[in-house]
């Protein structure tokens, strides 16, 4: 029987199917359990914080200090964080923290109050005073002596502009560079203050450390304590304005206090719900609900209709005495601890409906709408769920089903339910009774997998050994000729009336004018392993494999769909259609969805890929481990919502509302590094001349999708293409060719919409002299000159025959030099990538190493292999691994950037790259670069443990030549890296 979750879970369930009720009686019925709205949750699924997902980012993930005291998200997207360690900024994916001679007297300071003001300024209050944020350099605020060292808590910015300061040596005010100082002699109770907010009157409310609540308007304060009785606490930590008029105040004892017309309105305790009456902070969210900072109870939140709700350590909560919050415009509320670090409660991108809202269990397996508008959820433990409107119904063992542990669901014609389970085979719920059918009423086995009633009144029944059909009274295996007596997972009955099952590696079985045949790999399945079957309106038959990928069916054709032409995964449990026409499939890593008429394009040779989005742990799903290999893993509701079961709750997807889709985040340029040291990027990017890395580092505006936010640049004037880097945010140039460029950018959060910095970023690589425009005219008129002055020569030597003579045999000398030196040429080149041979790299090797050694200069050396070339070579021949050696071969060719480095073809699928004058980094920043070259290419490689496109791995080994270094020992060390790269996972550089 289901149990009441909490008051929260009231929000969950009412009205998802404009449910009709279902005359319903059990021989001995269970109470229903109230469940939260599920309409309600779909419409609005901030109601319940168990939809809420906690994140935390602590010092090992870039932040300064786990205790945070102070949060803002300014107006271009980033969250300043202020720490006890000091100030640093967070774009969703990585922090940035600020050196001494970047943030003089506030790198390392703790921080405690932020405040952006109109002009978009930042404001930083900290342990030595105020310091101010703007045009990407910080500056002392406010003079020295009015804060005497002391902590600065809150700002506040008044109508005029004026920016008023909380802080432990009283009021601050400032404006246009005039500041002011009030202390208790003006009329405050304590220099000791907290907080800062204006009301919608223009008031300016002031939380204080021992002194109560103080109001300041018209030039004069008003001192609001106990002693005098206009105020219930002396501690005061936090104050928001009311937009219903009024302020919110927190106090460190009294609870929560609600002022109007200068008076005390309402008191919140314990006794009303609070957790605890020791609040440190204050923030109010677009749904007007009023959050709450607690020091040893969390967080709590006061909706609107005054119902309180709390998320502490015992709910993950990663520190209980919380210092500051904050609301981003994206609907996620930040929470700073005091040694938690910070915490981020966020919204899930879909409902998940489990336990925890009501269900008997969160191991959901099927689901199946009913014709009466009565949904039916299976679990794996808790028995069976009936839901209609607001009422979740739990059937278990002790309300007469034979086993908790249910599998398969299926409707019959007059109503009744067929029920699969894993243990005691198949159950019928029948006006109000159940009935059990067994390995003794003629089941081949007791675990059922598959349900399925016919046009013509049959029921089929597959199970883990075989299937069989119901005559009305018992069941009757199957055992005609070419019926696989294995696993049947999913059947299906198509428009033409041909039955299909699907089974657990002996094929696809199919049953037409009373005959059974066998489709397998032999006829063109990817797998022999099937786990869900589709037909679409076209009559496509869609066939889901265990990892391979899926098929199409269509007028006796098979076609293949793979993870190389475009899947998010090989593997679906389910096959799902929305009424955009997508295809939904689940998999063992979240679910995806892909676009059916790029499917059938792809099927029908029409184009190479198609676009699958994929939604995983970044999805903030509770697990992604999803329900398959059983009838009814995932159903479509009559209001076209997706409900995938998984091993975590019940995911509802509705198609309409996808997290970013059609609204690509904004991305920029977000700093520019030429030799490791910062350029601007509001102006044009100079490069010196010569082999200078460029580094481009970039991100997105948005902290929900930080971590789906995918990446694409443009380098114009070097490549005409669109350099796909994933999550990746920096583009990195080892050596760019002297000229001019333009960089962009773009992100995307749903993979089919995406947003480009605007303006691009110019970028001039600086020439060297002899590439100079000067230096190319006096070289050809020097050369021009020589011309005619050989020339002259030659018409005085035609004169004497002797000397024409001597001409002719210096001439076929000459020739005869040239052909010999172009034959020792071929001598030195691999044949089939035109590149360097072993011979030639070896002689190139020493002459490099004596020369780094009489010059004292570095030598670098990469080698890089393959990953995977036999098993390339195995899958798809050696014709196809010969065009792949040059494709890559083209990659180290275009890598060299001066005339001393050298690529070869070491042998089988093993390059190297000699790079005299380099030292360890440019080296690693050359690989890395190729490694990157070499993914770009995207060629396709099907048996890769990588990932589906031809990878490298590579190692790099720099050494400056000496007696106690040899050549042996440099070619060890870069082939002991290389050994390191694959030992490490491939497709990296060590």
């Amino acid at each position: 029987m289901f149990s009441f979750a909490a008051k929260q879970i009231r929000a969950l369930l009412a009205g998802l199917l404009s449910l009709f009720s279902l005359g319903f009686a059990l021989a001995a019925p269970a109470e229903p359990a109230p469940a939260t709205s599920l309409a309600r949750r779909l419409a609005d699924p901030t109601q319940s914080l168990t939809q809420y997902k906690l994140d935390l980012w602590q010092t090992e993930q870039g932040l300064p200090l786990n205790t945070v005291q102070a949060l803002l998200q300014t107006r271009d997207g980033y969250l300043w964080v202020g720490t006890a360690g000091g100030l640093a900024r967070f774009d969703g994916a990585r922090f940035t923290g600020f050196t001494s001679e970047q943030a003089p007297h506030l790198a390392s300071e703790p921080v405690f109050g932020l405040l952006e003001d109109s002009h978009q300024q930042l404001w930083i209050g900290h342990s030595q005073g105020v310091s101010l944020y703007r045009s990407g350099k910080f500056e002392s605020a406010v003079p020295a002596a009015l804060t005497e060292g002391r902590r600065v808590w809150g700002f506040a910015e008044g109508r005029d502009g004026a920016i008023w300061m909380a802080s432990e040596n009283g009021l601050l005010r400032w404006h246009e560079g005039q500041s002011k100082r009030y202390q208790q002699a003006d009329g405050l109770p304590t220099n000791k203050l907290r907080a800062l907010a204006f009301d919608q009157a223009g008031v300016l409310w002031i939380a204080t450390s021992g002194g109560g609540l103080v109001s300041f308007a018209a030039g004069k304060f008003q001192v609001m304590t106990p002693e005098n009785g206009l105020f219930p606490h002396l501690q005061v930590r936090a104050v928001v304005p009311d937009p219903q008029g009024g302020v919110w105040v927190a106090t460190a004892g009294a609870g929560l206090v609600h002022l109007k017309h200068g008076k005390v309105s309402r008191t919140y305790t314990m006794a009303d719900g609070l957790p605890t009456d020791h609040l440190t902070a204050l923030a109010r969210d677009a749904q007007g609900s009023l959050w709450i900072g607690t020091w040893g109870a969390g967080i709590t939140r006061m909706s609107a209709d005054g119902r309180f709700s709390s998320v502490g350590a015992a709910e993950g909560l990663a520190g209980s005495q919380v210092w500051s919050l904050a609301l981003d415009r994206e609907g996620s509320v930040w929470v700073g601890t005091w040694v938690g670090g910070l915490n981020r409660l966020r919204n899930r991108a879909f409902v998940v409906f489990g336990a925890s809202e009501g269900l008997s269990h969160d191991n959901v397996r099927a689901v199946l709408h009913g014709r009466d508008g009565v949904s039916w959820v299976s679990t794996a433990g808790g028995g069976l769920n009936r839901i209609e409107g607001d009422q979740i119904t739990a059937l278990a063992k002790k309300d007469g089903l034979p086993t908790d542990e249910i599998s398969a669901l299926a409707e019959d014609k007059d109503g009744s339910l067929w029920i699969g389970t894993y243990t005691a085979g198949v159950v019928r719920l029948k006006d109000g009774r159940f009935e059990n059918f067994g390995l003794g009423q003629g089941l081949p086995n007791a675990e059922i997998r598959s349900l399925l009633q016919d046009r013509q009144g049959r029921l089929w029944v597959g199970t883990r050994a075989g299937m069989a059909r119901f005559n009305g009274e018992r069941f009757e295996p199957v055992t005609d000729k070419g019926v696989p007596q294995e696993g049947v997972l999913t059947m299906l009955e198509d428009r033409s009336g041909t039955l299909w099952f699907g089974t657990s590696g002996q094929g696809l079985l199919r049953l037409r004018d009373g005959r059974f045949t066998l489709l397998t790999k032999a006829d063109g399945l990817l797998s022999n392993w099937i786990m869900a079957l589709h037909e679409d309106a076209s009559g496509s038959l869609w066939i889901a494999t265990n990892g391979e990928g899926m098929n199409r069916l269509r007028e006796g054709r098979l076609a293949s769909i793979r993870t190389s032409d475009g899947l998010w995964d090989g593997l679906a449990q389910t096959i799902l259609e929305d009424r955009q026409g997508n295809l939904w499939m689940s998999c063992n890593r979240g679910f995806y969805r892909v676009a059916r008429a790029e499917m059938d394009a792809v099927a029908d040779g029409l184009q190479s890929k198609v676009v699958s989005v994929g939604y995983g742990p970044g999805d903030a799903l509770r697990g992604t481990t999803f329900a398959g290999g059983l009838q009814g893993a995932g159903a479509v509701s009559a209001d076209g919502r997706l409900w995938l079961p998984s091993a975590n709750g019940l995911v509802i997807v509705d198609p309409q509302r996808l997290p970013g889709a059609g609204k690509p985040p904004g991305v920029r340029v977000e700093s520019v590094l030429v030799n490791g040291a910062k350029q601007a990027t509001d102006a044009e990017v100079l490069v010196p001349p010569g082999a200078v890395p460029l580094a481009i580092r970039f991100t997105a505006t948005t902290l929900l999708y930080a971590d789906r936010a995918r990446f694409r640049y443009l380098m114009e004037g070097l490549s005409q293409n669109w350099v796909e880097v994933g999550s990746l945010r920096e583009a990195a140039f080892p050596a760019l060719p002297h000229g001019d460029y333009r960089f962009r950018v773009a992100a995307t959060i749903d993979g089919v919409h995406w947003s480009e910095a605007e303006p691009p970023l110019d970028v001039r690589v600086q020439p060297r002299m002899h590439q100079t425009l000067w230096f190319i005219v006096a070289v050809l008129l020097a050369c021009g000159m020589s011309i005619w002055a050989l020339f002259r020569l030659r018409t005085r030597s035609l004169r004497a025959r002797q000397e024409a003579m001597e001409q002719l045999v210096a001439l076929r000398t000459e020739e005869l030099r040239q052909a010999n030196e172009h034959l020792s040429r071929l001598s030195y080149v691999d044949a089939l990538t035109g590149l360097a041979n072993r011979r030639r790299f070896d002689e190139a090797l020493h002459e490099e190493w004596r020369r780094s050694r009489r010059t004292h200069a570095p030598l670098a050396l990469l080698i890089a292999d393959i990953d995977s070339f036999k098993a390339y070579n195995d899958v798809l021949g050696h014709p196809e691994g010969d065009r792949c050696l040059k494709a890559v071969a083209g990659v180290f060719a275009d890598a060299l950037g001066r005339a001393g480095d050298l690529a070869a073809r070491y042998g089988g699928e093993e390059f190297v790259i000699l790079i005299p004058g380099a030292d360890h980094a440019a080296a690693a920043a050359v690989a890395e670069s190729m490694r990157a070259a070499c993914e770009a290419l995207a060629i396709p490689h099907p048996a890769s443990p990588v990932g589906p496109v031809v990878t490298l791995s590579l190692g790099v080994a720099s050494c400056l030549p000496s007696d106690g270094v040899t050549v042996e020992s440099l070619l060890a060390a870069a082939d002991a890296a290389l050994y390191r790269a694959k030992q490490d996972g491939r497709n990296r550089v060590r």
